[in-house]
């Protein structure tokens, strides 16, 4: 009973000086009323600092907006962060910076030290009463925790809050870092991210144009001045003018720049199919072949899937005459819980390589749910609905989410932005993302000077179009809103300005809202928008595709039907060569760009967007 109460006290220790210590930082959230004058006032923080912690502020601060403040509890000898804590398990308890581990049977005096990194003297001078009873089963050891090497200098990284809807993926773009590199500075955000946490991220210095003059590179174990100057084909002059740092010695995990002469392309998906190969597919789709007719004229369901269905059949049978054997089923969900349930439960399913389908978020997670298919790559085809919260390694997600639209809209933006006036128009209703996008335009220097027009009693007045658009410079207008009367009256009133007016209108999704405006102005502002689709029906590729789709099923294939053909053909020649889908590179089918990367939830997400524009009355792909 003893050592239960032991580790009772221990534990509550734990929290106490977890909270009580903290991390480096913490947030605060601004009051309304309330200045930076006032901020540091109360909270005894000098405004420098203030602002060097939060650069997008400048002299003015918004209620609610999140400000990253030093914390005034933080020990850095208590940091759990100094510590490295993979060698903590089972029922380990951290304090201080000490491990207290229960002694369990067969454990020996060299498992222990193995495990946590430390001498047999040191063990014993930490335990005395090792020395005079020897290890036994029970015992609680108190055993300090190897401390990390610290591989970062903090004067190259900087605090950062982690945004509404924000990911690791996209903090990592956003800094031009990996994932990995970002979870070796935040060793604790290897389980996940949460809104307002405070994570360490590359000073702006580093934050890296990937179209423009440089890339980042980490440094690896082993890599050496020598080794680097080989690799990129540069001289060690080149690298050390590029990166002051590197005449202080070559580190592991440093970030150093690299002129972009050496930086290739992003890997393109090369289609090789591997010999003798043969891939077992089950298709679930809601065919509803229960219902007592099919009314295809009225039930768009029912097309859809169809659709789908005969895109894909396309997609095999070009497969099949390139070599690939696909042995396929076919299931009937019937748009039901139940049913998608019942056939998740047949044991031949387990022998799938791949199964494409539900079309339905909750029938799908039905199938997610079943530990028997864990090592069945199960594909999400149509939605694009947010899947984190399926925890599923293997599941992957065909659609890009809106957020994933935007982002890469985002990113388009900063990558090819070269001193234009930039003008955001916004509705009152968008204040977090207006807040999100604007701080993140704001990590290029260069780009600082951001107009802001918003409606007055849902309105702008066209004059103020006028004054705020620059008569010399090329004028980047970004549109944020939800409401269609205001984002069809904000594409008037900037269509019908003078042509000598040099404009081009952003929007980060393109819906329903967008629908009833002239295109006419569409193509006067230049319009740019993100999309999950492209075709060029000029491309020999797409004419193929119609011809066989026409000579198989006499009519003319839907964007489902393309669809279809192009999740099918685009998994099925990945795994014919490699199960790594997040290794194998970029691939563009007849309407979808395929990118996957692993998303936080541990999934896979397709990442594949286009950026398109309007070029006079013509759609171009322009990324």
């Amino acid at each position: 009973m003893n050592k239960y109460i032991f580790f009772f006290l221990i534990f509550f220790m734990g929290i106490f000086f977890t909270n009580a210590q903290g991390k480096k930082y913490a947030t605060y959230q601004v009051k309304s009323g309330e200045t930076l004058q006032s901020i540091s006032n109360d909270l005894k923080i000098p405004t420098d600092i203030l602002l060097q912690l939060n650069p997008d502020i400048k002299d003015e601060v918004i209620a609610n907006k999140i400000l990253v403040i030093p914390n005034i509890n933080y020990n850095k000898n208590r940091d759990i962060n100094n510590f490295e804590i993979d060698v903590v398990s089972g029922r380990d308890i951290i304090v201080d910076g000490y491990v207290y581990h229960e002694v369990l049977p067969k454990e020996t005096l060299y498992n222990i030290t193995s495990t946590y990194k430390l001498s047999s003297s040191d063990l014993k001078n930490h335990n005395p009463f090792l020395l005079s009873y020897g290890l036994q089963i029970g015992q609680t050891l108190k055993i300090p925790l190897p401390k990390i090497e610290n591989k970062f200098n903090d004067q190259r990284f900087k605090p950062y809050a982690v945004q509404p809807k924000e990911t690791k993926y996209s903090i990592a773009k956003q800094y031009g870092i990996s994932i990995d590199s970002l979870e070796q500075l935040n060793p604790d955000i290897k389980n996940g991210l949460q809104i307002n946490d405070v994570i360490l991220v590359p000073d702006e210095r580093l934050v890296v144009n990937h179209d423009a003059a440089f890339e980042v590179h980490e440094v690896q174990k082993g890599e050496t001045l020598y080794s680097l100057s080989k690799q990129f084909d540069l001289t060690q002059a080149e690298l050390i003018a590029n990166n002051p740092e590197l005449s202080l010695g070559v580190n592991e995990g440093m970030l150093i720049k690299i002129p972009n002469k050496i930086i290739r392309n992003e890997s393109l998906f090369a289609d090789e199919m591997g010999e003798n190969r043969q891939l077992n597919i089950a298709m679930m789709l809601p065919f509803q072949s229960n219902l007592d007719t099919l009314n295809f004229k009225n039930n768009t369901l029912i097309n859809i899937s169809t659709d789908f269905y005969f895109g894909a059949l396309v997609a095999i049978d070009s497969l099949k005459k390139q070599g690939l054997s696909v042995n396929m089923k076919v299931f009937d969900t019937q748009k039901s819980k139940a049913v998608t349930k019942k056939i998740g439960s047949e044991s031949s399913l387990s022998n799938a390589d791949v199964i494409i389908g539900p079309m339905f978020l909750s029938n799908l997670h039905e199938i997610a749910k079943n530990t028997a298919l864990n090592d069945v790559l199960l594909i999400s085809p149509i939605s694009e609905k947010d899947h984190s919260f399926i925890k599923r390694r293997k599941l992957v997600q065909e659609s890009p989410t809106n957020e994933q639209l935007s982002f890469e809209m985002l990113h388009y933006i900063k990558n090819n932005y070269s001193n234009q006036k930039v003008i955001i128009i916004t509705d009152n209703k968008s204040v977090t993302k207006l807040n999100s996008i604007t701080s993140k335009l704001k990590l290029n220097d260069s780009l600082k000077d951001i107009t802001i027009l918003k409606p007055k009693k849902g309105y702008i007045n066209p004059d103020k179009f006028k004054t705020s658009l620059d008569s010399i410079k090329d004028n980047w207008v970004l549109l944020i809103g939800s409401d269609k009367v205001f984002i069809s009256d904000a594409v008037h009133n900037l269509g019908v300005l003078p042509e000598k007016i040099s404009i081009t209108l952003f929007a980060f999704n393109k819906d329903k809202r967008f629908d009833k405006i002239d295109n006419n102005y569409l193509a006067r502002v230049n319009f740019h928008y993100p999309s999950h689709t492209y075709i060029d029906y000029n491309t020999d590729y797409t004419k193929n595709f119609i011809s066989a789709y026409k000579k198989r099923f006499f009519g003319i294939p839907s964007k489902y039907a393309m669809k279809g053909f192009d999740e099918t053909y685009d998994i099925l020649m990945r795994l014919s060569d490699s199960y790594d889908l997040t290794g194998q590179g970029i691939s563009e089918r007849i309407s979808t760009k395929f990118n996957y990367i692993e998303n936080t939830s541990g999934s896979i997400i397709n990442q594949g967007v286009f950026i398109l524009a309007y070029d006079g009355l013509e759609l171009k792909k322009v990324q």
